[in-house]
């Protein structure tokens, strides 16, 4: 991640994921509206456009596996032959949620494992990213902790969340949150990216000891907030028609 590239690939796959959880989490609610019965969220959710024997394949969670596996070989093999203790950490970050894609993929095969793994095992992957990013900023420029701890907020939030989910799994709320928290954490996370490094080029990047620059970025974080939510209460709407 030492570069816009490394912040746009996991912040891109954090925002098609919390979209993938939105849209799947308000088709299962209005489907159970016509049908009468009661929404009751999951970890992870099927591929509506997957057809016979396909959409019984846990795709989400194999695409969870390959996608971090990548990120993860990625971030080790750019960076040999002595990777950076930074880079380890990102790597032990992709690391968590193979394992989380691992769990899915176990859970869904019906290995009768306690109730909720599932949810605890992404919570842990959320954990353990929150808990590298916090020891992440030693001796970094004030705008660079700023930013980062803005990061950090949402994805211990997130883990909040997805641990009540896991206790309530009849509240759509705490599954939108969820997809919510997800679609802002991978928007900041290509933020972030263009804060540090520019569109590309060091010289658009932004004063990393400015403190005005802080405020600025602060402002950008709570439009990023409105954006999402905007965009949340829209996809709510049309797939309520």
């Amino acid at each position: 991640m030492g570069d816009l590239k490394g912040h746009l690939l996991p912040g891109s796959l954090f925002l098609l994921y919390g979209l993938w959880w939105a849209v799947g989490s308000i088709r299962r609610y209005f489907a159970g509206r016509l049908s009468g019965t009661k929404y009751i969220s999951s970890a992870t959710f099927p591929c509506p456009c997957a057809c016979g024997k396909l959409g019984l394949w846990p795709i989400e969670s194999i695409a969870k596996i390959f996608l971090s596996s990548f990120g993860m070989l990625a971030e080790i093999t750019f960076n040999l032959p002595h990777p950076s203790t930074g880079i380890v950490q990102h790597a032990t970050m992709y690391f968590f949620f193979i394992l989380s894609g691992v769990v899915d993929i176990i859970v869904h095969l019906g290995v009768p494992l306690p109730s909720g793994t599932d949810y605890i095992s992404i919570a842990l992957a959320f954990l353990v990213e929150g808990l590298l990013f916090v020891n992440h900023l030693h001796e970094r420029e004030i705008l660079d902790v700023k930013i980062h701890i803005l990061l950090v907020y949402v994805v211990f939030l997130t883990v909040f969340v997805i641990v009540m989910e896991a206790r309530f799994q009849r509240s759509v709320m705490l599954t939108l949150s969820r997809s919510y928290l997800l679609m802002l954490q991978g928007s900041w996370f290509c933020a972030i990216g263009i804060i540090l490094y520019g569109h590309g080029d060091n010289s658009t990047a932004w004063d990393l000891t400015s403190h005005m620059d802080v405020m600025l970025a602060t402002i950008y974080f709570s439009w990023h907030c409105a954006a999402y939510f905007i965009l949340l209460v829209i996809i709510v709407s049309i797939m309520s028609c």
